[in-house]
């Protein structure tokens, strides 16, 4: 039987999130707090890491945080492991299911085109006025989910229509990476990882609904689209929260998000 957890969301978390929807859209796992909630949720503008210990030292078993921005988790790390509390970060592009830790066929897709990559380009596509800042942190943890170490990371160009930072993996790959304000494309994130004789390629979709990511890898033996997955990364990042809890196994979203935080001090070291 599936223990349904309280839930209280702050008014800017509800409108970053969605928190009502997607509870609602889980109503055997989740239901309105009447006095202490079970999990918190927050919105991840500046200060979210001091409101998420806040609220595990009001007692909540978890917290999610929507669309958090570049912060550095270390205090909140120890307030969580410290109570065993679970914090899930609810991120543009890297919460999708297409790409969670779970995503076996995605993630060997992944590796094995990292094997023999010549190229890795990955492009984030956000609306006029966004923090280029928060649009670069967005990208980072795509690649940081996808199990890809960049190294070397550098800014090339920024200006008010986006940005391009460069930077290197494994055996000196290059990696280039673009960010783009315009209103003329869907926000979408994508990843595409060249090699001798294919490529890979990863989009993902806002989201806002549940549009499908795209997962299509082409080798000698041809080209592999990868099923479809109808799932939002919102109702995905509230699916996860309740497991943890429910199952007492840790997240790991701090610790990929600390690796977030070291590839951005490198562009400002």
């Amino acid at each position: 039987m599936t223990t349904q957890l309280s839930v209280y969301a702050d008014p800017q978390a509800e409108a970053a999130g969605a928190v009502s929807a997607v509870v609602a859209s889980l109503p055997l796992s989740f239901g309105s707090a009447v006095s202490a909630p079970d999990v918190t949720a927050i919105a991840g503008h500046a200060g979210w890491t001091d409101r998420a210990s806040a609220a595990i030292r009001n007692g909540a078993k978890g917290v999610v945080v929507s669309a958090p921005v570049a912060e550095d988790p270390a205090r909140l790390t120890a307030v969580a492991d410290d109570v065993g509390a679970v914090v899930v970060l609810d991120l543009q592009w890297a919460g999708n299911l297409a790409v969670d830790s779970t995503s076996e066929n995605v993630h060997g897709a992944i590796a094995a085109a990292l094997e023999d990559a010549v190229l890795l380009d990955s492009v984030a596509i956000a609306a006029p006025g966004t923090d280029p800042l928060h649009l670069l942190t967005d990208q980072l943890a795509v690649l940081v989910q996808c199990g890809i170490e960049v190294r070397n990371v550098r800014m090339v160009q920024r200006n008010g229509n986006g940005y391009t930072v460069s930077g290197v993996i494994a055996d000196g790959v290059p990696v280039a990476l673009q960010g783009i304000l315009t209103s003329a494309l869907p926000g979408t994130a994508s990843l595409t990882i060249l090699t001798s004789t294919g490529r890979a390629d990863v989009v993902l979709p806002d989201p806002a609904a549940a549009w499908p990511a795209e997962v299509r890898a082409v080798t000698t033996e041809g080209a592999t689209t990868l099923p479809t997955l109808y799932e939002s990364s919102h109702r995905t990042s509230w699916s996860r929260v309740h497991s943890h809890i429910s199952s007492g196994t840790p997240a790991h979203d701090l610790a990929k998000f600390t690796a977030v935080m070291s590839l951005l001090s490198q562009l400002t070291s």
